[in-house]
């Protein structure tokens, strides 16, 4: 369940290891580990003195050691789930609370979040805030537009 206080029951401020143990458990092994590292990383400018990202296809998993849930040791604050690399979401299936996932409608999405905000084209591409903590991207603000990605927790900046 896409969340934004974290992802299934991976909640934001969880070990590093029992996530990924967690997630390896449904998903099987990760496609990709950066290792900790430097917070001015690919993944952009991150919280923290160390940041960590952990893949399974179309699904990424943050950790630092400093974030707005957590200071003072590792933990989990931050996922990105799409957009899909391939013809379709891997691994599929992920949607809030309310049945909303990639691929669902801008319809779809203001209709099980009457609270949600859509934003036309910035620097990144048209987008969506549900809340501070969940947010993501579309193909466009028209009502048969479709979400492309979801970000949960406050991530890392440019």
């Amino acid at each position: 369940m896409l969340r934004d206080t974290g992802l299934g029951d991976a909640a934001f401020g969880a070990d590093p290891g029992e996530v990924i143990a967690y997630f390896t458990s449904i998903l099987g092994p990760p496609t990709a580990d950066s290792g900790w590292a430097d917070p001015f990383s690919s993944f952009g400018i991150c919280p923290g003195t160390e940041v960590r990202g952990v893949t399974w296809a179309d699904l990424t998993v943050l950790f630092s050691d400093d974030s707005t849930v957590l200071s003072g040791r590792r933990h989990f604050f931050n996922y990105l789930y799409g957009p899909p690399f391939g013809a379709s979401i891997q691994p599929e299936g992920m949607r809030t609370e309310r049945g909303i996932g990639v691929g669902s409608s801008v319809a779809d999405l203001l209709a099980a979040y009457p609270e949600a905000q859509v934003y036309p084209e910035d620097l990144y591409g048209p987008y969506f805030v549900i809340n501070e903590e969940l947010i993501g991207f579309l193909t466009t603000t028209e009502p048969d537009g479709t979400i492309l990605s979801f970000i949960g927790g406050i991530g890392c900046g440019e």
